[in-house]
């Protein structure tokens, strides 16, 4: 069996560049999944006709040939790749992508191979630059034009056009998030390295200046809550501190006198423990250096420094284990936000793709109404994709403390209106029914943000749509206590465990995290909820059972009527 370590560095490109590596480390899987799906093309070929399930290839020898010419090819432009230029194998391979779309002309620009066009185009964003899928859609479009007046002699189709730079549009849209995502992910890492790695010089200053006074050292270890370990010269375990005692599990009798090979035992890999060796080695050590790693159910960031005596000497190293736990979840969970971004990119691109093919077949007539309509929709998943990055920018200004409110009058009989006249279509298109009611004492006219207030609304009203299947949702707006209003979703939905009810307003977590997933989503929609009203000095309360559907309160303070005297002052 093929080692994943193998597979791994004949994936990876070693350049220093962290995007140009994950360009090229793209394209290579690409490459690599093009000569697998050609070849099992081909044995499928072959092998339904030889049991009476299909046809055999019209030419079977350049049927067998195709499996060897597309593996060379590869095999061209992973060196290419490797060694010369990521960004020309990317053009010489979307190039390629795009000219076999053309064996078939006539097939390729009747609609039956129209879906081919746009890939080289998605791919273009991924594989070069963000903007590069409008030069592909440029590309495409010339060459299908070419193609329909020089060879089909069909004429330019101009309905095309339009079609594959609304894809070019929706594609750099993506890409630019995606790589804005890792770019602020790369930052965080780096400052965190940074921050250990000077909290680790201060602590070797201090106990250098401190090693003579036992007392006052140990004071130091007991007061740092990150765990700390001091070895001597010969790598034995000399002082410990309370949290690394906590961190191991161990007494201070069974880490005092122990190696760090000792300590770490079977609970962490050959390959840090390897690491760890070298940073302890004297002559290795010649500044602070840090690592992350896996100790046991743990993940930890450790630094080491060297320690000092008054004269400059080397007496040993000190070494700071921070749990950084935590942090590697909330880094897991953005990696698999950022991938199910991608993920969730396919849906509106299929139809996207959809409608195109419907407008290019003429299903509704030439320049018909129809034809609008369907160009319409198209307008309307580029804006479903829209929101999802929306979601994204109003997360990112809420943990940055960007974000103000913009308080004014309002009336809760428009706001919930206005969310009526928004979502019923879906509700609708699910068979559900979808209903309001405002309780008689409730104000006509309140004191809020309506803007943020509508988000709030429509992301539960969305999410009690979408986790339901039959039945009906409701909202409701009333007085719950004095000086007080809330807003009511309910819904028949499928529920939620209670168990994932004390995690379900955090960011970017669902109760299904998997790939596989029944419902889509980014996972901000409730985490946005929770952290609005937050703001607006309320609180979010939910009620839920599996199989019996869910009811999330918002509840808010009725604001007094000189606050927006004040704010129009300000102003």
């Amino acid at each position: 069996m093929v080692k994943w370590a193998t597979v791994k560095a004949f994936l990876d490109i070693p350049v220093t560049d962290p995007d140009d590596a994950r360009r090229r480390r793209l394209l290579n899987i690409l490459l690599l999944y093009t000569v697998i799906l050609t070849a099992l093309t081909t044995l499928a070929s072959f092998g339904l006709a030889h049991i009476g399930l299909g046809n055999p290839p019209q030419n079977p020898y350049l049927a067998l040939l195709s499996t060897p010419i597309v593996l060379v090819g590869a095999a061209l432009l992973y060196l290419l790749n490797r060694y010369v230029s990521g960004y020309l194998a990317s053009i010489l391979f979307l190039v390629l992508v795009l000219v076999s779309a053309f064996t078939d002309p006539e097939s390729a620009t009747s609609g039956k191979l129209l879906l081919v066009f746009p890939i080289p185009i998605v791919m273009a964003s991924f594989l070069i630059r963000p903007a590069a899928s409008f030069a592909m859609a440029a590309l495409v479009s010339l060459a299908v034009s070419w193609v329909k007046v020089n060879i089909v002699d069909t004429g330019i189709d101009v309905s095309l056009i339009p079609t594959f730079f609304v894809i070019a549009l929706v594609t750099w849209i993506a890409a630019r998030t995606l790589e804005s995502a890792l770019r602020d992910l790369r930052t965080l890492n780096r400052e965190l390295d940074q921050r250990v790695i000077e909290r680790t010089r201060e602590l070797a200053r201090a106990l250098a200046r401190e090693q003579a006074e036992a007392s006052k050292n140990q004071a130091i270890l007991a007061s740092i809550a990150d765990g700390v370990i001091v070895f001597d010269n010969a790598g034995v375990a000399i002082a410990v501190n309370p949290a690394m005692r906590r961190l191991l599990g161990k007494s201070h009798d069974q880490i005092i006198g122990s190696s760090i090979g000792e300590l770490m035992g079977a609970d962490v890999s050959q390959e840090d423990q390897e690491i760890i060796h070298h940073l302890l080695n004297e002559s290795a050590l010649k500044h602070p250096a840090s690592l992350k790693l896996v100790w046991g159910d743990k993940t930890l960031l450790a630094s080491f420094a060297s320690l000092l005596d008054a004269y400059g000497r080397r007496t040993g190293t000190v070494s700071v284990f921070h749990d950084f736990t935590r942090e590697a979840e909330l880094e897991r969970l953005k990696r698999s936000f950022v991938s199910r971004v991608s993920h969730e990119l396919r849906t509106p691109l299929n139809a996207i793709i959809g409608y195109a093919d419907m407008l290019k077949e003429a299903v509704y007539g030439p320049l018909s109404e129809a034809q609008a309509k369907a160009v319409d929709r198209i307008g309307v998943n580029g804006r479903q994709l829209l929101n999802l990055v929306n979601d994204l920018l109003d997360q990112a200004q809420i943990e940055a403390g960007t974000l103000r409110l913009k308080i004014e009058l309002f009336s809760p009989a428009e706001l919930v209106r206005h969310v009526l006249e928004v979502m019923e279509v879906l509700a609708t298109t699910k068979g559900l029914s979808i209903s309001a009611s405002i309780a008689d004492d409730v104000p006509s006219r309140m004191l809020g943000d309506p803007q943020r207030l509508q988000q709030i609304l429509i992301n539960l009203v969305g999410n009690a749509i979408k986790f339901t299947d039959q039945g009906s949702v409701g909202i409701r707006v009333y007085l719950p206590g004095p000086g007080q209003w809330a807003l009511e979703v309910s819904d028949t939905g499928c529920g939620i465990p209670r168990e994932a009810q004390s995690y379900i307003f955090e960011p970017f977590r669902q109760v299904d995290g998997s790939p596989t997933r029944k419902y889509s989503g980014s996972g901000l929609g409730l985490s946005i909820v929770k952290q609005l009203t937050t703001m607006m000095g309320g609180e979010v309360l939910v009620e839920s059972e599996v199989g019996r559907g869910s009811t999330f309160t918002v509840v808010l303070p009725i604001l007094p009527a000189g606050l927006y005297a004040q704010e129009k002052a300000d102003e």
